[in-house]
């Protein structure tokens, strides 16, 4: 089995745009070991956002290939895909993405929802004890727009982890907060990644959150370094 949690070999990423090319990636190639956390910097617009794309699967490279666990993702079909995703990724986005008709402890179980299979006492309870591990276990039942931001995104991160992912890909996951609320959400984010042994792939313009990595990466005109 490979010691790499996720790894992308030689990818490049391009956009057609009338007759004008776009070139965002350029021949990237990373490897994050088991439980390592790396960040990623870079200006607005240098393609952070489509290397996590490409790295969860969600956008196919246009050279190159991307693993997760030593397993070529490109070898699996479209719905094959997206259950590997489910159990193999947990994915924090800057805007949340709460569905707003159910409340926090349902928003959790998404993440177990799309896997499939029931929903029993033993997953509600999973997920009881994850909103507790991020400060909200009194906040089961509070409907998203109810919450503060930090809380949304606390809820968001819990919905992530409640699978036990082998990665967590993060991106801006503070680019909402305020100073203090993005110290506070980034803390338990990383920390709770420590004590699952999740790797975790940071995406941010932080240089403070950056500085925790135990790896920092900046991605500039398509190549990272």
């Amino acid at each position: 089995m490979s010691e790499f949690a996720i790894k992308a070999e030689g990818v490049a990423k391009s956009y057609q745009t009338g007759e004008t090319t776009l070139e965002v990636l350029r021949e990237v190639s990373l490897s994050v070991k088991k439980g390592e956390f790396i960040s990623i910097q870079g200006e607005s617009g240098c393609g952070k956002t489509t290397l996590l794309n490409v790295l969860a699967g969600i956008e196919s490279p246009g050279n190159g290939f991307v693993e997760w666990g030593g397993e070529r993702i490109d070898a699996f079909g479209r719905n094959a895909l997206a259950v590997k995703r489910g159990r193999y990724l947990g994915i924090v986005f800057q805007s949340y993405y709460l569905v707003p008709e159910i409340d926090s402890l349902q928003n959790v179980l998404m993440s177990r929802r799309i896997l499939g299979g029931r929903i029993g006492k033993s997953e509600i309870d999973e997920a009881r004890r994850m909103l507790e591990k991020v400060g909200l276990g009194d906040r089961c039942h509070q409907m998203p727009n109810t919450l503060s931001g930090g809380e949304r995104q606390r809820v968001a991160i819990a919905r992530a982890l409640l699978v036990n992912p082998n990665v967590v890909l993060a991106d801006e996951p503070t680019g909402n907060l305020d100073e203090g609320t993005g110290n506070r959400v980034m803390s338990q984010l990383r920390e709770l990644c420590e004590e699952l042994g999740t790797a975790l792939v940071l995406v941010t313009h932080n240089a403070e959150h950056a500085a925790l990595a135990d790896r920092q990466l900046t991605l500039s005109q398509g190549s990272i370094s």
